[in-house]
């Protein structure tokens, strides 16, 4: 069964089963019976129904493994949305590539991937503006604090967030989802980011605190609610 036939397979379940918690007794008792039916008949279950509602965006990030601070962003973008999200790396014909891919319902995640695009695309810049200013400083370390940098950074986006924490119906299909999409092939990152040790690293955490301070995190909402505006406009 293809994806598209399974959305409407499940979409049509779907119907069956908000029908079966009606008043009516006996329009109720014939919607769980022919849900029931479409299941059996189509071998699925109840966790690939919720799974068929998750829609997913993916962002792509660059040519290796994403550092620390990158998934730190992702989480926090994720949070924000009622998303989940995982970083993926994949071989092509003349390098590897690293993509975020947030999945959730409805818009969510467009706008989560859009959300953290426009902020990637902020850090990776304000990275690059920090490491300038470190011209005497060996390049592991200034690495280091550049990563401090950027950890300092994604933690103060982080502090306009509220978690969007969505329905109980979301998070079940949101985890139906990844569990079908990636089932056990995804490995936890146990990566840790370098801890403040020295009066460099504080300085370094501080400009990362500071250069992020009038970066907001709701601007590429509205752009990309804008967008969807007008375009629900144009089609009614």
């Amino acid at each position: 069964m293809t994806d598209q036939t399974l959305k409407k397979v499940a979409n049509k379940i779907a119907k069956c089963l908000a029908l079966a918690t009606s008043d009516n007794l006996a329009e109720a008792e014939a919607a769980r019976r022919q849900a029931e039916a479409l299941m059996r008949k189509h071998n699925l279950n109840s966790d690939d129904v919720s799974a068929s509602k998750v829609q997913e965006n993916i962002v792509k990030i660059g040519a290796s493994r994403p550092p620390i601070y990158m998934m730190r962003l992702g989480l926090v973008i994720a949070r924000a949305f009622a998303c989940d999200f995982v970083a993926t790396t994949k071989s092509g014909d003349e390098a590897r590539n690293s993509f975020m891919t947030f999945f959730g319902v409805g818009i969510k995640p467009e706008l989560a991937s859009y959300t953290f695009d426009v902020l990637r695309r902020q850090i990776i810049k304000d990275r690059k503006k920090y490491l300038e200013t470190l011209g005497r400083y060996k390049r592991t370390n200034k690495i280091r604090m550049g990563d401090l940098f950027c950890a300092a950074w994604v933690e103060r986006i982080g502090q306009q967030v509220q978690d969007f924490a969505g329905t109980e119906e979301e998070k079940v299909a949101i985890e139906a989802y990844k569990e079908r999409r990636w089932g056990d092939i995804l490995e936890p990152d146990r990566r840790k980011r370098p801890n403040i040790e020295k009066e460099s690293d504080v300085k370094a955490a501080q400009a990362g605190f500071d250069a992020a301070k009038n970066i907001s995190i709701h601007r590429p909402v509205q752009t990309i609610a804008g967008k969807h505006l007008e375009q629900k406009m144009e089609t009614e």
